[in-house]
C-alpha cells in the first residue's frame, strides 16, 4: 500500500520510512508540515499522522481522509485525549512506535473497506500520463516514460510476475522507470 507519513520528528520519520519500505509498502512523504501533506496529490491508500506538528495538528488531514474512506491512524508523543471525539474510532499509537504494528492495523482497516469498482486501463494510463507530465519536461518525454513502464509491465506479465492491484503496480513501475532511466526518455 501507499502510506502517507506525516511526522515532524526527522529521526522518527526516517525510521518509519525505512521500516515501511522494508516491510514492502511504499511511502508518500514523509511530510513535516500539514500544508505540504495537504498539497501532496499522490494517490494514497492509508496514512500515519503525527497529532501535533509544530503549532498545528493533523486533524484537517484526518478529516479529509475520513471523508474519502482512507484508513489512517494517529501517532502522538502527548496525551491521547488531544484527539477530538470525532476521531474516537481512530487508532492512536504512542511515540516511539515501530511501523510493523501500525502497518498491520492499516492493512486490516484497508481489507475491511468495501470493494471499489476497478478502474479501466484507459483511466489508469491517463493517470500515468498525468503523473509523468509532472516530472518530465514535455509531453513527448512523458509519453515515452509511460510507454516504457507499460512495456515493462507486459514483459513482467509474460513472466508471470503481474500483481493483483493493477493501478498501484503500474504507477510503481512508472516511478521505477523514472528513477532508473528518466534521461533516456528526454528529447
Amino acid at each position: 500500500m501507499r502510506i502517507l507519513v506525516v511526522e515532524d520528528d526527522y529521526f522518527l520519520a526516517e525510521q518509519l520510512t525505512t521500516e515501511i519500505l522494508e516491510l514492502g509498502d511504499s511511502v508518500v512523504g514523509p511530510f513535516a508540515d500539514v500544508h505540504d501533506a495537504i498539497l501532496c496529490d499522490d494517490r494514497i491508500e492509508a496514512a500515519i499522522l503525527d497529532v501535533k506538528l509544530g503549532d498545528e495538528t493533523s486533524f484537517c488531514i484526518a478529516d479529509s481522509l475520513k471523508s474519502s474512506g482512507i484508513p489512517f491512524l494517529f501517532l502522538t508523543g502527548g496525551h491521547h485525549e488531544l484527539v477530538p471525539p470525532r476521531f474516537r474510532d481512530a487508532r492512536i499509537y504512542s511515540k516511539p512506535s515501530h511501523a510493523r504494528p501500525m502497518l498491520h492495523d492499516l492493512h486490516a482497516q484497508h481489507d475491511r473497506l468495501p470493494a471499489r469498482p476497478s478502474e479501466s486501463i484507459e483511466t489508469i494510463v491517463v493517470d500515468m500520463l498525468v503523473q509523468a507530465q509532472r516530472v518530465m519536461p514535455d509531453r513527448a518525454s512523458a509519453e515515452r516514460l509511460v510507454e516504457a513502464a507499460l512495456k515493462s509491465a507486459v514483459a513482467m506479465t509474460e513472466r508471470g510476475q503481474a500483481e493483483q492491484e493493477l493501478k498501484a503496480w503500474l504507477l510503481r513501475l512508472l516511478g521505477k522507470e523514472y528513477a532508473k532511466r528518466r534521461r533516456r526518455h528526454l528529447n
